[in-house]
């Protein structure tokens, strides 16, 4: 069964039963049928092994996603090569509180009524500590970017690498925000990119969509999840449309459609979930989830579709994906200047006079606005043909008849587009001239949308903040062997820990030899260019793709360097012998594997780099 792994226990010895039954009890006159018996063993099986693709991270590529088109559900069972950045697994709910804020607001789902509710992180807090709890409650959605649990999470590569939001939305918008909340009057840009889910045991959530027709990264940090998947076929859609809008709706849902099946995902497992798939979420055991949402190219059809369907149900604004519509409008200008260079950004004239200003007469307000600093790196225009995926082209005619069929009010052209009629005809004239491109030469293995020629969003585990200390986020379990052992904080920091030893360049990559731009925000900067020296960045052309541990660093149980002796800064680290060294690329600590207990998983990506035992196999124990 998909979700089982060597040493995991059988999802049916993780369930409470007894606790289940009781809901079930006080449920049947809302539900009408009992959970406990759509969780038995081996319902809802028949159509998992055709239906779920379980691959590897290094399997997951853009190369495969062109190709298929991410039509089914993906569960990755290790997250090696994911690309994924999470805290350590005993991350606690008051570690979530201290890092988001006490006044936070998070989305709760009464798992008796399904009604939605909300309350402020401190009392969530108190909720979860509750023993035994008054109701079941789940914490169903709290979005923390902008926020310093931010720096502690990375969305999956293969995500970064096709997401609207990073691919489309100008960049520079997304840089001006700076609330954390998620009042949507507040933002600018779509806030859906890091969510984290707080499941009580024996919280259960109904048959929903995702807003927007979004697809989902889902990774388990701590817990266990059940879900029962039903694809968006038309007749299921149609299906759930009709249920949704009867009021007095009873029956599993599950039973009504085609295709249901039901899949298991413990800690230390990614779910990817396409567009448009209907699902419910059962939860065994208190869980820690976090996830992501994203618009992409190849799905286009199926998001405008859950569009429509959102306003059929009269879904209320603020469960829908946020900026949608001007989304659109970004996504077809992007294609038409990735494509043939013509851009139809231009700002109104009193920014363009600011921006000059500010920044100097030489310079493209446009290209800066957009996305500063890349002005001179974008991407080249192709001068050859580039062949499309059928989805996308597709898709950009669908987006052109979705935006045709609003009403003025609606189409939400963005201030920064003046001239939506000539864009419209720029994309009319690229799906003409698409439209008989090859599918197997459109898996190429690059996105189109695109900011620069190289767009590189490989994983950078150097992070621009302070790292929280990691007794925020522990909750100091009894078997937890090391739960003693933080690391001293430096009260120069305000309470927080210093940041971990910077890595040092490589020194032989091509990032490491490449020469200052002098024209991007980190150089011009720089006092030697002229500028205040704020930022204390490298160039952006100069990032070492390797940096390794500093010769003095040291292991935090025996104290010595990466050569069994006393570290001292001053004495240049030996060419010949590698550092003895690892750094774990989860809770940060430096160790030599020989000093801690167990056995680690080492990593490529970056020299002396580990998942140390603590994190690896902690999550685990109490499961």
């Amino acid at each position: 069964m998909a979700g089982r792994g060597r040493g995991r226990k059988p999802m049916s010895e993780l369930i409470d039963w007894d606790g289940v039954a009781a809901q079930d009890e006080d449920c049947k006159e809302i539900r009408g049928y009992k959970l406990r018996e759509k969780l038995r063993e081996g319902l809802f099986d028949d159509n998992r092994e055709t239906m779920l693709e379980v691959m590897t991270g290094r399997e997951l590529t853009l190369e495969y996603l062109q190709r298929s088109g991410f039509i089914k559900p993906i569960l990755v069972q290790r997250r090696d090569d994911l690309g994924l950045k999470m805290p350590p697994r005993d991350l606690s709910v008051e570690g979530i509180r201290s890092s988001v804020g006490s006044r936070r607001m998070v989305d709760t789902l009464d798992a008796r009524t399904q009604k939605i509710g909300s309350m402020c992180l401190k009392d969530w807090c108190r909720y979860w500590m509750q023993d035994p709890r008054e109701e079941t409650l789940n914490g169903i959605s709290l979005e923390f970017s902008k926020t310093k649990l931010e720096h502690q999470v990375t969305a999956p590569t293969i995500v970064r690498k096709i997401d609207w939001v990073e691919k489309a939305w100008p960049q520079h918008l997304k840089e001006m925000q700076e609330d954390a909340g998620n009042n949507i009057e507040d933002m600018t840009y779509p806030k859906v990119q890091k969510f984290v889910i707080m499941s009580v045991a024996n919280s259960y959530m109904d048959f929903h969509l995702v807003f927007g027709g979004t697809s989902v990264w889902y990774y388990v940090l701590r817990g266990h999840k059940v879900l029962w998947l039903i694809p968006p076929t038309d007749k299921n859609l149609i299906a759930f449309e009709d249920w949704v809008r009867n009021k007095n709706r009873r029956g599993f849902f599950g039973d009504m459609a085609e295709g249901c099946f039901r899949v298991d995902i413990s800690s230390g497992q990614t779910l990817f979930l396409p567009s448009g798939w209907i699902h419910a979420v059962f939860t065994p055991r208190d869980a820690i989830v976090f996830s992501g949402s994203f618009l992409h190219s190849f799905a286009i059809e199926k998001q405008i579709k859950i569009s429509f369907i959102e306003e059929a149900i009269k879904v209320p604004e603020r469960f829908r994906f946020p900026f949608n519509t001007e989304m659109l409008w970004y996504v077809l200008e992007r294609y038409v200047t990735c494509l043939s260079g013509k851009s139809h950004i231009d700002l109104p004239e009193d920014v363009k006079i600011r921006l000059r200003l500010e920044k100097g007469e030489h310079i493209d307000p446009n290209k800066e606005f957009v996305n500063p600093g890349l002005s001179d790196v974008g991407p080249l225009v192709p001068s050859d043909h580039v062949h499309l995926t059928q989805p996308e082209v597709k898709g950009l005619m669908l987006i052109v008849y979705y935006l045709h069929s609003l009403p003025m009010e609606m189409k939400d052209v963005p201030v920064i587009i003046p001239d939506p009629v000539s864009l419209i005809k720029s994309v009319r004239t690229i799906v003409e001239t698409h439209r008989d491109d090859c599918p197997e030469k459109a898996i190429t293995g690059q996105y189109v949308l695109r900011w620069t020629e190289e767009d590189d969003v490989e994983e950078d585990y150097k992070s621009k903040k302070i790292i929280p200390n990691p007794t925020d986020f522990t909750a100091r379990l009894p078997d937890n062997p090391r739960a003693g052992k933080a690391p001293p904080v430096s009260r120069d920091s305000g309470g927080m820990e210093a940041p971990r030893r910077r890595r040092a360049r490589c020194g032989l990559c091509p990032g490491c030899k490449e020469a200052d731009c002098q024209q991007c925000p980190a150089c011009r900067d720089m006092p030697k260019y002229g500028g205040p020296g704020r930022l204390k960045q490298s160039c952006v052309k100069r990032k070492c793709v390797r940096p390794a541990l500093p010769a003095a660093a040291s292991c935090f149980v025996c104290g010595k360097d990466g050569w069994g002796a006393v570290p001292d800064h001053r004495r240049q680290p030996p060419t010949d012998v590698e550092s003895g060294l690892m750094e774990c690329l989860l809770c940060y600590e430096i160790c030599h594997p020989a000093c801690v207990p167990g056995t680690g998983e080492r990593l490529t990506r970056l020299p002396n780099s580990w998942e140390c035992p603590k994190c690896v196999g902690g999550g685990d124990k109490d499961e």
